[in-house]
């Protein structure tokens, strides 16, 4: 059942993904053969790529979270073969990215519910603002779930180099 909800999951991610990167596109193509072709200017397409941008831009970072594919700046492996030293410094990171993406997340949620009681709206279109905030909160929470996930197998990977230690070299 799980993988079937994180299976539909990642293909409403991706479906985001592709209709607001070819919306993006083409808005931004749309206006400059507006502007130099047809010497008119395309008034407020930015807030529509902002708003767009804003989807693409969450949404491909909790598929880089899901699969580990965000940038990262691990350099333990290449100072330390000890199984247990860097088993313990992956769960620490996960740790500590954890807490930090359960603070971004609360933050977000009270961003995005104080958005929606101000009623802020887009300055050409009178869009709600919160429609920009949305994935923000998403993306975190989807963060905050792979980071849950990620802490349970780095937690499974430390119990199994410690079961397992001897005979591996110290930093």
């Amino acid at each position: 059942m799980l993988k079937k909800i994180d299976d539909l999951l990642e293909t409403c991610e991706n479906w985001i993904m592709v209709v607001t990167g070819i919306t993006v596109c083409l808005l931004i193509f749309i206006s400059a053969m507006m502007r130099y072709i047809i010497k008119v200017d395309f008034y407020g397409y930015e807030e529509i790529v902002l708003f767009c941008a804003f989807w693409l831009y969450f949404m491909g970072s909790s598929v880089a979270a899901k699969k580990g594919t965000h940038i990262n700046a691990n350099m333990m492996s290449m100072f330390c073969h000890n199984r247990k030293i860097l088993a313990s410094s992956e769960l620490l990171k996960t740790l500590v990215s954890l807490v930090v993406c359960v603070v971004a997340t609360v933050w977000c949620w009270n961003y995005v519910l104080w958005s929606f009681q101000m009623g802020a709206k887009s300055n050409v279109f009178k869009l709600p603002n919160v429609i920009a905030q949305i994935p923000m909160f998403i993306s975190f929470f989807l963060w905050m779930l792979y980071l849950i996930r990620d802490f349970r197998k780095d937690l499974k990977q430390l119990k199994a180099a410690v079961r397992g230690e001897e005979g591996v070299s110290a930093c």
